[in-house]
């Protein structure tokens, strides 16, 4: 990418991230908000739903203090205290009241502190009593649709006595957490509340708010998704935009030079004041007719690709003979090599060798890899075609002795339009359509391609293509 196109895609990124980061913290905020109306909603709940508690609880303290009132005259209305038994060897205590058989999994000494300070009707019998108040607020909670879990104790303030030791919960959550809401008897002698403390108060409003929270996160992250492939296709395009221009500047000078080639060879047959003679016609009609060709091989790399982009590819198959494939294009890039001091083999060790191809695509795929051999091999080019089978298919490579290629661009040797960097050099010419080309018709015959490179030691670029691609597939 250029400067300007870096500190343009910089700037946009930090833009959009600050915007995203607002959009977040927005989000968190909003969500943190929604959480405190959330908490002061339920607090306003609980305080509606346990005055009505604390209105049961007065009629449970009268009827305590009618019970008492009856057991000094001998005829009690609530049954005295538990009695201890043994049920499966472990002491429990039980009453029943009013037909109902109610089982308190409680082990003796008692929990329950029955001390002066508790000298209200309503703990004359504690365990009976502390039943009758969880009822209460249990049915309140549901009948208010709070089905949020809870502990309660009574707490005497004045003498900061709990009547139920809670092992479960540190008397200090409840002075320090707990709702308090005070008893209708309360007196100068006594101080008691009744302590309702939800230790799971924060999870049960989350829940609460599970559909609201979802969406939430849902929506962070969509944004950061949506950030990160906006940022993501912006450098991309900004890529591709560099490669397009590349390959234009490229294309028209890979074209310039063969049409003043011909421009230049037209010229002189239509100059008046040059001898013409057979020879020299037969000359500049061979360069036209050369330059003509190359012109047409140009125009069709780029025409493959475009019908590759179009995914408009189609094989035209035929049992077709791959060693005699290779051995005529061998053939006719032999004198090309020769010129610059190489040599091309062959090593056609496979001994099944007609596949189910399309015979101008595997041709063009054959053209298109020794060309790279010989171009990205500068001096004294040595390329070795070779084939082998590989079970149900026939692999083929292509092996020279050139620059290699470093593994940071073997990842992107494939790319359409990428060529790889040769440094000061410059004069490997090509559109960078090559190799991509040739994936796609690999692939197009359910076939694999890869590559074995190290730079200065050369490249083998192999394929591996079915018998009958309809029929098999290839992999690594």
């Amino acid at each position: 990418m250029s400067a300007m196109n870096s500190k343009k895609i910089i700037s946009i990124s930090v833009a959009m991230g600050l915007v995203m980061a607002g959009l977040l913290l927005m989000q968190m905020l909003w969500v943190r908000n929604a959480l405190t109306i959330k908490e002061t909603a339920f607090s306003n709940d609980i305080q509606r739903t346990f005055t009505k508690v604390m209105q049961r609880i007065n009629k449970l303290e009268a009827y305590s203090a009618k019970n008492r009132l009856h057991k000094m005259m001998g005829a009690p209305l609530i049954p005295a205290g538990p009695k201890a038994s043994i049920v499966n060897g472990e002491i429990i205590k039980h009453f029943n009241y009013k037909g109902d058989s109610i089982t308190f999994n409680l082990v003796f000494p008692s929990a329950f502190n029955v001390i002066p300070i508790f000298d209200n009707p309503i703990f004359d019998n504690p365990e009976f009593s502390y039943a009758q108040i969880d009822s209460i607020i249990q049915s309140e909670l549901h009948h208010n649709n709070i089905y949020a879990h809870y502990r309660f104790n009574i707490f005497e303030q004045k003498g900061s006595y709990f009547l139920f030791h809670d092992p479960d919960i540190n008397e200090n959550k409840y002075l320090e957490k707990a709702y308090a809401f005070p008893f209708v008897s309360n007196n100068q002698s006594r101080h008691l509340y009744l302590m309702v403390y939800f230790p799971k108060e924060r999870a049960y409003l989350l829940k609460e708010m599970s559909l609201m929270l979802f969406l939430s996160i849902i929506i962070i992250l969509a944004v950061i998704y949506l950030f990160s492939y906006s940022i993501t296709t912006i450098i991309k395009q900004s890529k591709l935009s560099d490669l397009k221009n590349d390959f234009i500047n490229n294309m028209t000078h890979e074209f310039k030079t063969p049409i003043s080639t011909i421009s230049l060879a037209c010229q002189a047959l239509s100059d008046d004041d040059m001898e013409k003679s057979p020879e020299l016609y037969e000359s500049y009609i061979s360069i036209i007719q050369d330059e003509n060709q190359r012109l047409g091989s140009m125009a069709e790399k780029i025409l493959q690709t475009a019908i590759i982009d179009k995914g408009k590819l189609k094989l035209n198959t035929t049992l077709l003979n791959v060693h005699e494939l290779i051995q005529e294009v061998v053939h006719s890039n032999e004198m090309m090599i020769q010129q610059r001091g190489g040599k091309i083999l062959t090593d056609l060790q496979a001994r099944h060798f007609i596949v189910n191809a399309d015979r101008l695509h595997l041709t063009n795929l054959l053209y298109n890899l020794i060309d790279n051999a010989n171009k990205y091999t500068f001096e004294n080019p040595e390329i070795v075609v070779s084939t082998k089978n590989d079970g149900d298919c026939l692999s083929i490579s292509v092996k020279d002795n050139g620059i290699g290629i470093s593994k940071a661009n073997q990842k992107k040797i494939f790319d359409k339009l990428y060529r790889v960097p040769t440094g000061n050099v410059h004069n490997v010419k090509g559109f960078g359509l090559g190799l991509s080309y040739v994936k796609a018709v690999v692939e197009k015959h359910n076939g694999f391609i890869g590559l074995i490179s190290q730079v200065g030691k050369g490249s083998n670029f192999y394929i591996k293509i079915p018998m009958d691609y309809t029929k098999t597939t290839c992999a690594e």
